[in-house]
Protein backbone atom coordinates (compact mmCIF):
# COMPACT_ATOMS: atom_id res chain seq x y z
CA UNK A 1 0.00 0.00 0.00
CA UNK A 2 1.38 3.39 -0.97
CA UNK A 3 0.97 6.54 1.13
CA UNK A 4 -1.99 8.65 -0.04
CA UNK A 5 -1.52 12.25 -1.11
CA UNK A 6 -3.46 14.84 0.93
CA UNK A 7 -6.92 15.52 -0.53
CA UNK A 8 -6.76 19.27 -0.18
CA UNK A 9 -3.89 21.31 -1.45
CA UNK A 10 -3.98 24.55 0.49
CA UNK A 11 -1.67 27.51 0.69
CA UNK A 12 0.85 25.38 2.61
CA UNK A 13 1.45 21.99 1.04
CA UNK A 14 3.76 19.28 2.32
CA UNK A 15 3.91 15.62 1.39
CA UNK A 16 3.62 13.05 4.17
CA UNK A 17 6.45 10.57 4.69
CA UNK A 18 6.07 7.87 2.05
CA UNK A 19 5.95 4.24 3.10
CA UNK A 20 7.69 3.19 -0.15
CA UNK A 21 11.03 4.83 -0.98
CA UNK A 22 13.54 3.46 -3.48
CA UNK A 23 17.12 4.69 -3.88
CA UNK A 24 19.87 4.42 -6.47
CA UNK A 25 23.51 5.14 -5.77
CA UNK A 26 24.75 6.60 -9.05
CA UNK A 27 28.32 6.45 -10.25
CA UNK A 28 29.75 9.20 -12.44
CA UNK A 29 27.81 9.29 -15.75
CA UNK A 30 26.38 5.81 -15.15
CA UNK A 31 22.70 5.41 -16.06
CA UNK A 32 20.51 3.35 -13.74
CA UNK A 33 16.86 2.37 -14.14
CA UNK A 34 13.84 1.30 -12.12
CA UNK A 35 11.18 -0.80 -13.82
CA UNK A 36 7.46 -0.87 -13.02
CA UNK A 37 7.96 -4.05 -10.98
CA UNK A 38 10.10 -2.07 -8.50
CA UNK A 39 7.39 0.31 -7.24
CA UNK A 40 3.92 -0.31 -5.74
CA UNK A 41 1.10 -1.19 -8.12
CA UNK A 42 -1.13 1.55 -6.63
CA UNK A 43 1.47 4.33 -7.01
CA UNK A 44 0.32 7.31 -9.08
CA UNK A 45 3.05 9.85 -8.20
CA UNK A 46 6.78 9.86 -7.50
CA UNK A 47 8.75 12.49 -5.57
CA UNK A 48 12.46 12.75 -6.33
CA UNK A 49 15.31 13.90 -4.10
CA UNK A 50 19.06 13.72 -4.54
CA UNK A 51 22.41 14.54 -3.00
CA UNK A 52 23.44 16.15 -6.33
CA UNK A 53 22.22 17.16 -9.77
CA UNK A 54 20.73 14.35 -11.84
CA UNK A 55 18.75 13.84 -15.04
CA UNK A 56 15.60 11.71 -15.31
CA UNK A 57 13.66 10.24 -18.22
CA UNK A 58 10.42 8.24 -18.14
CA UNK A 59 10.14 5.20 -20.45
CA UNK A 60 13.53 5.83 -22.01
CA UNK A 61 17.20 6.17 -21.12
CA UNK A 62 18.30 9.31 -19.27
CA UNK A 63 21.25 11.24 -20.66
CA UNK A 64 23.17 14.26 -19.40
CA UNK A 65 22.17 17.49 -21.13
CA UNK A 66 23.60 18.52 -24.47
CA UNK A 67 22.20 20.85 -27.10
CA UNK A 68 18.82 19.17 -27.65
CA UNK A 69 16.11 21.08 -29.49
CA UNK A 70 13.74 18.28 -30.55
CA UNK A 71 11.98 17.85 -27.17
CA UNK A 72 13.75 14.60 -26.19
CA UNK A 73 16.16 15.86 -23.49
CA UNK A 74 16.13 14.32 -20.02
CA UNK A 75 14.76 16.43 -17.18
CA UNK A 76 17.19 18.01 -14.69
CA UNK A 77 16.29 17.56 -10.99
CA UNK A 78 12.56 16.78 -11.28
CA UNK A 79 10.44 17.16 -8.15
CA UNK A 80 7.02 15.44 -7.99
CA UNK A 81 5.73 13.77 -11.16
CA UNK A 82 2.66 11.74 -12.14
CA UNK A 83 3.46 8.23 -13.31
CA UNK A 84 1.63 8.92 -16.58
CA UNK A 85 3.00 10.66 -19.68
CA UNK A 86 1.20 13.60 -21.26
CA UNK A 87 -0.42 11.34 -23.87
CA UNK A 88 -1.83 9.02 -21.17
CA UNK A 89 0.84 6.32 -21.55
CA UNK A 90 1.73 4.66 -18.25
CA UNK A 91 5.28 5.02 -16.98
CA UNK A 92 6.97 1.61 -16.97
CA UNK A 93 10.58 2.71 -16.47
CA UNK A 94 12.34 5.52 -14.63
CA UNK A 95 15.90 6.17 -15.80
CA UNK A 96 18.38 8.42 -13.95
CA UNK A 97 21.95 9.56 -14.58
CA UNK A 98 24.27 12.09 -12.96
CA UNK A 99 27.50 13.82 -14.03
CA UNK A 100 28.84 13.19 -10.50
CA UNK A 101 28.40 10.39 -7.99
CA UNK A 102 25.21 10.91 -5.95
CA UNK A 103 22.22 9.16 -4.41
CA UNK A 104 18.74 9.62 -5.88
CA UNK A 105 15.65 8.69 -3.87
CA UNK A 106 12.13 8.18 -5.21
CA UNK A 107 9.14 8.30 -2.85
CA UNK A 108 5.92 6.83 -4.24
CA UNK A 109 2.34 7.99 -3.51
CA UNK A 110 -1.19 7.00 -4.52
CA UNK A 111 -4.22 9.21 -5.18
CA UNK A 112 -5.97 10.75 -2.16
Amino acid sequence: MTTKLPQGVGEYFALPQSDWINAKSLGVATEESFTRAEWPTDAKYVAFSSTGDFYMKFNGTAAAATDTTDGTASELNPTVRRLVLGDGTAVTKISVISPAACIVTMSFYQNP
